[in-house]
């Protein structure tokens, strides 16, 4: 794909969700523990759909996220193509820390290893975002909490836009931007002004886990520029 090709960001539709979704599954793979157990079979056909409609319902629930997308033009008529997603949320009260009160546990982790696995990861994950949302003394900050470009599109730009849209709005506002960046993602970060606070974040998840990936994630953050 050509370096010339323009990249633009624009809103997430509810019809984009599904190939929105795709585009997370590939862009992932199995390289990062954390999605693989947060979003089961992702890249099954059972799995896609109970992504998309959890995507469905996240984007249609949550006032204070935006959903975004990153579109390309090629093909025949010069279509329109999503080659990344971005959701960013203006959080001005901390995450709950118990996973039951943000899914519907039983159902996307029938396994009960997997779902208390995931309980406790989700109960670690949050801890350092709640930290920089309490210590904003009510303001609130934005959290990058998802950023793919499918690998067939990289260094077009559309990393480096999807997050500036963040910045810009974190800065208009004055407020600090976080984000938990995966070790493919931290250089993008750094070049987009977020500095290393914690550098791999830690998951005590109990000795009967010991066997299990557990995620390996950086977490970054930004302060407002004027």
């Amino acid at each position: 794909m050509a370096s010339a090709n323009k990249v633009d960001v624009a809103l997430l539709s509810d019809e984009d969700i599904p190939t929105c979704f795709q585009i997370f599954s590939k862009s992932f793979g199995h390289d990062a523990p954390f999605v693989d157990i947060n979003f089961p079979g992702h890249d099954t056909p059972a799995g896609q759909a109970q992504g998309s409609r959890r995507f469905a319902k996240w984007k249609q629930t949550s006032e204070n996220s935006t959903f975004l997308k990153a579109v390309t033009r090629a093909g025949p008529g010069d279509q329109e193509r999503i080659i990344g997603l971005a959701i960013w949320t203006l959080m001005k009260e901390a995450p709950p820390a118990d996973l039951d009160k943000v899914e519907d546990v039983e159902e996307i982790w029938p396994d009960e290893g997997d779902r208390e696995f995931m309980t406790r990861l989700w109960r670690e994950y949050v801890i350092p975002r709640s930290k920089a949302i309490n210590d904003s003394c009510g303001k609130g900050v934005y959290v990058l909490e998802l950023l793919v470009v499918h690998p067939d599109y990289q260094r077009l730009g559309a990393g480096t836009a999807l997050v500036s849209w963040g910045t810009r709005a974190a800065d208009e506002q004055a407020l600090k931007a976080v984000v938990e960046g995966t070790p493919a993602g931290r250089r993008l970060y750094e070049q987009c002004g977020f500095l290393t606070e914690i550098d791999e974040m830690r998951f005590d998840v109990g000795e009967e886990f010991a066997g299990r990936r557990k995620p390996k994630l950086t977490f970054l953050t930004r302060e407002p520029r004027s």
